[in-house]
């Protein structure tokens, strides 16, 4: 009995026993609404939208008023969000204050301001209203455009030569 107990301990030293189980792993990703500005540029701190520049004229009572603006920027800024996302586009009076759709470009704190409207369309039909937040809903393609237009009526009187000016809060919420 003592041989065969020693060929049964040997012979399983020397078998190999595979073991195997078998599990899951989940996988999972969360996809929030969310947004991104693209095309704005950095000066000095401050994220800068572009310039919304109506040139040089001597007159603003003549037949090259009235003065249109679009806003320039090497790249128009746009907004890149999930499809069907809401956003809204609001922009202050700014520096000079303004009411309705009405804002002022001024040279100095004693010249007569320039009166001045901005547009969310090229035509200049749809009036963005100060302080008036204006809604919107992201496409399919995720993305949209964010142009400003803006217009110089002809003005009455002729306002003094200078550089006239205008500082504009633009807030974007999503």
């Amino acid at each position: 009995m003592e041989c065969r107990l020693g060929i049964v301990i040997i012979g399983s030293l020397f078998s190999t026993c595979a073991w195997s189980a078998q599990y899951e792993v989940q996988v999972r990703v969360i996809v929030e609404r969310g947004c991104q500005l693209v095309g704005i540029t950095r000066d000095a701190g401050v994220e800068s939208l572009g310039l919304l520049d109506f040139g040089r004229t001597a007159r603003l009572d003549g037949p090259s008023a009235p003065l249109g603006a679009s806003l320039i920027n090497p790249r128009l800024p746009r907004l890149e969000c999930n499809p069907d996302t809401t956003y809204q586009i609001q922009v202050d009076g700014g520096q000079h204050g303004g009411t309705a759709d009405v804002r002022y470009l001024a040279l100095g704190p004693d010249s007569p301001p320039i009166p001045y409207r901005l547009f969310s369309d090229p035509a200049r039909q749809i009036p963005l209203s100060v302080n008036v937040p204006v809604s919107g809903t992201v496409p399919e393609s995720g993305s949209v455009e964010l142009p400003l237009y803006g217009r110089i009526e002809p003005l009455r009187q002729i306002p003094p030569a200078g550089l006239y000016a205008d500082l504009l809060k633009v807030t974007l919420t999503w």
